[in-house]
C-alpha cells in the first residue's frame, strides 16, 4: 500500500497557500470546513454558492457570492475549498467545470465524531491502516481502500474516479446465492431495500428505519413490493434495547448526532439486531445507520455467531470506521472474504464493506 507524506495532507498545504481561497457552499460541511481552517489558521477569504443559491445572505459574517463575482475581483488565481456533498450528475458536472479552472479540493470532515484524519492521525494509525487493507480478497478493493484514505488525507478530487453504482456492487459480490432473509438497517425510503430485492431475491427482507418520517414512506414501499416479502420497522438500532432521542430530518442529516440544522429531536425505540432477527435464519445483514455502525455490530452478535452472515456495512460515517470496522467483521467471520467498494458520488460518501460467504 501507498505510504503518504506531511505534503499530501491538505491542510498542510492549505497553510502554505499564497492565494485566496474561498468556501463553495453555504451548509453544515461548510460550518465543519471553516472550524478547521480557523483551527490551524488558515485564512478564508469568502464564501460563494450557485447562482440559485445567493440571495443577498451572509454566512459566518461573510456575504454570500456567486462565483462570477469572485472572478470579476481575481481573476482566476483562486483555491476551492468544495463544503457539500451530491449524487446529481448535473451537479457533479458543474463543480468539474470549477475545478478544469480552478485549484479545487474537497476537504474531509467527519460526519459523525471529531477525529480529523490530518498527517498526524494517519502516521498515528498507519499499522492499523496498513494491516485492514492485506484484509481484502482482491486488488479493486485494496485500489478503493488506498484512494480512500489518500482522499482523507488530500482532498484531491481525482481519488473519487473509482466508483461504480451498489447495486453492480451487490451484484457482482453477492449475486449468485440463496438469500432466505435479509436485514436491512437503515432502508430509509426503501430504495436500498429495493434494489436488494432486485438483485439478490431474498425470500424476505427486514427493513429498519428510525425517522419517523421516512419510515411512513418505507411502509408504503413494503406494501406494495412484489418481488419479495418486506416487513418495515420503525426503530433505531444499537448494541442494546430501550428508546433514544433521534434527529428527524427525512434527509442525511438524520440520526443520533442530528448533522442537519433543520433536523427535530424524536424519541424512537431502539433495538438490536439480535432483537430483530428473534432466532430467524438471516442470510445477509447490512447496516447503514449514520454512525453508529459500531453499536449495531455489537448488537448483533448472537446473529453473526449464528448465521455466519453476509454482510454489507457502511464505513464513512466515522473517520476510524474505513480500518477498525474492516478488521471487527475479520474478527467476527474470519472464513468470509471482504470487499470493499464505493458508489459514485461526492465527497467519499457511500463506502461499503462487504463479508461474502464462501
Amino acid at each position: 500500500m501507498k505510504r503518504f507524506t506531511r505534503d499530501d495532507s491538505l491542510w498542510v498545504r492549505l497553510q502554505k497557500e499564497t492565494r485566496p481561497i474561498f468556501l463553495y457552499g453555504t451548509g453544515n460541511g461548510a460550518d465543519k470546513i471553516l472550524d478547521v481552517c480557523r483551527r490551524f489558521n488558515i485564512p478564508v477569504e469568502g464564501v460563494f454558492a450557485s447562482s440559485d443559491f445567493v440571495r443577498n445572505r451572509t454566512f459566518r459574517d461573510m456575504p454570500v457570492q456567486s462565483i462570477e463575482m469572485i472572478r470579476e475581483k481575481y481573476g482566476d488565481d483562486f483555491v476551492v475549498l468544495l463544503a457539500f456533498g451530491t449524487t446529481l450528475s448535473s451537479v457533479v458536472e458543474n463543480i468539474k467545470a470549477v475545478a478544469e479552472r480552478h485549484t479545487l479540493f474537497i476537504p474531509e470532515v467527519p460526519l459523525y465524531g471529531t477525529e480529523l484524519f490530518t498527517y498526524e492521525y494517519y502516521t498515528e494509525h498507519l499499522s492499523e491502516i496498513e494491516s485492514a487493507c492485506e484484509l481484502f480478497a482482491d486488488e479493486e478493493s485494496r485500489k478503493v481502500y488506498e484512494d480512500m484514505i489518500g482522499f482523507r488525507l488530500s482532498g484531491e478530487p481525482k481519488l473519487l474516479a473509482n466508483a461504480e453504482s451498489m447495486a453492480l456492487s451487490y451484484e457482482d459480490i453477492l449475486g449468485g446465492e440463496s438469500y432466505s432473509c435479509a436485514i436491512d438497517c437503515g432502508a430509509y425510503k426503501g430504495d436500498s431495500t429495493e434494489m436488494m430485492a432486485r438483485v439478490l431475491s431474498p425470500e424476505r427482507i427486514i427493513a429498519v428505519e428510525p425517522d419517523p418520517k421516512t419510515y411512513l414512506k418505507l411502509s408504503a414501499y413494503a406494501e406494495n413490493e412484489t418481488l419479495t416479502e418486506v416487513k418495515a420497522v420503525n426503530a433505531a438500532v444499537g448494541k442494546e434495547t430501550g428508546t433514544v432521542e433521534f434527529m428527524s430530518s427525512a434527509s442525511r442529516g438524520s440520526g443520533k448526532e442530528g448533522i442537519s440544522k433543520s433536523a427535530k429531536c424524536k424519541t424512537v425505540p431502539l433495538l438490536t439486531v439480535d432483537e430483530i432477527a428473534k432466532g430467524e435464519k438471516v442470510d445477509l445483514l447490512k447496516l447503514d445507520v449514520e454512525g453508529d455502525e459500531a453499536d449495531a455490530i455489537e448488537g448483533a452478535l448472537e446473529t453473526i455467531k449464528r448465521c455466519c452472515p453476509a454482510m454489507a456495512v457502511s464505513v464513512y460515517h466515522r473517520t476510524e470506521d474505513i480500518f477498525s470496522l474492516t478488521k471487527k467483521i475479520n474478527e467476527l467471520l474470519p472464513d468470509h472474504d471482504l470487499y470493499l467498494r464505493r458508489e459514485e458520488c461526492i465527497p467519499a460518501w457511500d463506502i461499503t464493506l462487504f463479508a461474502k460467504r464462501n
